[in-house]
C-alpha cells in the first residue's frame, strides 16, 4: 500500500490478525424507531476490519492532513469542502481503508413500508411497488401522511392504559419526550457512554408516538384528500382513515391496489399492536441497528472465518438483545463469535468505523435528495452493501453494486 500515507501493507495487516477476525462497528443517523420524525432520512451501518495498529497509523494520518486543533475528529471534519481531497483519500482504491471496509444503509421510508406491508399482507415483495409508486399516484403530501400514520401504527410503546388520543399513558417515571436531543452536525454521531436516550436506543422528541396525525395532505391538483390524515381514535384508525382515503383518491392504480389489500387486513395490526402492549419484542421492529448488525456479521464471515464485532456503545445494545444477535446468528450459520461494546475514543478502529458511516450517511442523504455529488458517490460505492435496505430506484442505482430490488430488514426484528 505504498503511498497512502499511513505504510505497511495489507499483507501486515492480514498477518496481524488471528483465526477470528475483529471487526470494528459504529452507525450514524439512529432515531430508534422514530424513522419518520428524526433528524435524518438515512441510517448508516459501518465496519472495518483493520488491527488496531494500522486503524491508529490512518487516525493520526487523517489528523496530519487536516491540522484541526479538535480533540475528537468527527465525521463533519472530513465533510467540509476545504477536506475534500483527505475524503477522497480516505475513500479511493489507494486508501488505507478500501477493501477492508463495509457499510449497510437504510433509507428509513423504506423500511416503514416494507415493514407495514410485511405485518399486514405477509408478502412483502410489494412493499417496492408501493413505494416508488405511492408519491406520484397520491401526491407527496398525502404519501408523506400514509408514512407517517404507518410508523405510528408500527411503533408501540409498552404496558398501560391508553388516554382517549390513542396515546400511550407514559409508565410511572418515564421522562417526557418533549425535551428532545439537540441535533448534532452533518455526519456527527454522539459518543457519551451509552447512545441513545433509552434501552430502546430511540431518541427523545420522537414524533409520532401513538398520536395520530392530523390536518389534511393535499394531493398533486394541491386539493385536499378527504380524510387523510384526519384526527382519530387510535393510531389503527388514523392509518386505515388513510389507507381508504388514499384508495379513494386514484382509485385504478396498482398502488390503491395494494392499499386495499392493506386495508383488508386491520385485525392484523390491532392483535399485533395489543401484543406488543403487552409483551413488547426483544428487537423493535422498525430499528435499523439490528438487521444492520446480522448483515454486517454475515458479510465478514461469508469466507468461513468466524467474526466477534467490536462496536460503539449503544443503549440500544442491552446485554439479552447481544446475546440474542449472536445466538440467532449462530443458528443461522453466521460465524458471529461474539459481539463486545467499547468507547471509540479507546479504539481507533470504531473510531474510522465512525468516520465511514457519517460520510455515507451524508453522501446518501444528499443522493437521496437529488443533491449528490458524483465524485462522492463514486468513492463511496465499493463499499456499499448490495443488501442495504434501499427504496428509491434513481438513487440506488448510484449507491449501491446491485439490481435494483432492494434488500430485505431481517426478521431478527421479530415483533412482525
Amino acid at each position: 500500500m505504498a503511498g497512502d500515507g499511513v505504510g505497511g501493507t495489507r499483507g501486515r495487516w492480514d498477518a496481524a490478525e488471528g483465526r477470528v477476525r475483529e471487526v470494528a462497528c459504529d452507525e450514524s443517523g439512529s432515531d430508534g424507531e422514530n424513522l419518520l420524525g428524526g433528524n435524518t432520512d438515512v441510517f448508516a451501518h459501518a465496519s472495518v476490519a483493520l488491527p488496531v495498529d494500522a486503524a491508529a497509523e490512518c487516525v493520526r494520518e487523517i489528523r496530519r492532513r487536516i491540522r484541526s486543533p479538535a480533540e475528537e475528529y468527527k465525521a463533519n471534519h472530513l465533510l467540509r469542502e476545504k477536506h475534500r481531497a483527505v475524503l477522497v483519500w480516505l475513500l479511493s482504491a489507494d486508501g488505507p481503508i478500501h477493501g477492508r471496509a463495509h457499510v449497510h444503509l437504510t433509507e428509513k421510508a423504506f423500511l416503514v413500508v416494507d415493514r407495514a406491508v410485511g405485518l399486514l399482507l405477509g408478502d412483502p415483495a410489494v412493499a417496492v411497488s408501493l413505494y416508488r409508486q405511492g408519491p406520484e399516484v397520491f401526491g407527496t403530501d398525502a404519501w408523506r401522511t400514509f408514512l407517517v400514520t404507518a410508523n405510528t401504527l408500527l411503533r408501540v410503546r409498552p404496558g398501560g392504559p391508553r388516554n382517549r388520543g390513542g396515546q400511550a399513558v407514559p409508565a410511572t417515571g418515564e421522562t417526557p419526550h418533549a425535551a428532545g436531543k439537540a441535533p448534532h452536525a452533518a455526519g456527527e454521531t454522539p459518543h457519551a457512554t451509552g447512545k441513545g436516550s433509552s434501552t430502546t436506543g430511540e431518541a427523545p422528541g420522537a414524533a409520532g408516538e401513538d398520536t395520530p396525525t392530523t390536518g389534511e395532505a393535499p394531493n398533486t391538483a394541491g386539493k385536499a384528500l378527504p380524510g387523510v390524515g384526519e384526527a382519530s381514535g387510535t393510531p389503527e384508525d388514523a392509518f386505515f382513515a388513510t389507507v381508504d382515503a388514499l384508495v379513494r383518491a386514484a382509485p385504478g392504480s396498482e398502488a390503491a391496489g395494494i392499499l386495499r389489500r392493506l386495508a383488508a387486513h386491520r385485525q392484523r395490526a390491532e392483535a399485533y399492536r395489543t401484543r406488543m402492549r403487552a409483551a413488547p419484542a426483544l428487537f423493535p421492529v422498525l430499528n435499523p441497528l439490528f438487521p444492520a448488525l446480522r448483515h454486517t456479521a454475515a458479510h465478514w464471515s461469508a469466507d468461513g472465518r468466524p467474526v466477534v464485532l467490536v462496536h460503539d456503545r449503544q443503549n440500544a445494545l442491552t446485554p439479552g438483545r447481544t446475546a440474542r444477535i449472536v445466538q440467532a446468528a449462530r443458528r443461522d450459520g453466521i460465524a458471529l463469535h461474539g459481539l463486545r461494546l467499547v468507547d471509540s475514543r479507546d479504539d481507533a478502529r470504531v473510531q474510522i468505523a465512525d468516520f465511514l458511516a457519517g460520510i455515507a450517511r451524508r453522501i446518501a442523504s444528499d443522493e437521496l435528495a437529488g443533491t449528490g455529488d458524483p465524485e462522492l458517490t463514486a468513492c463511496l460505492w465499493p463499499y456499499v452493501a448490495a443488501e442495504s435496505v434501499w427504496g428509491d430506484a434513481r438513487s440506488r442505482a448510484r449507491l449501491a453494486p446491485a439490481g435494483e430490488t432492494p434488500g430485505r430488514a431481517t426478521e431478527i426484528n421479530s415483533g412482525v
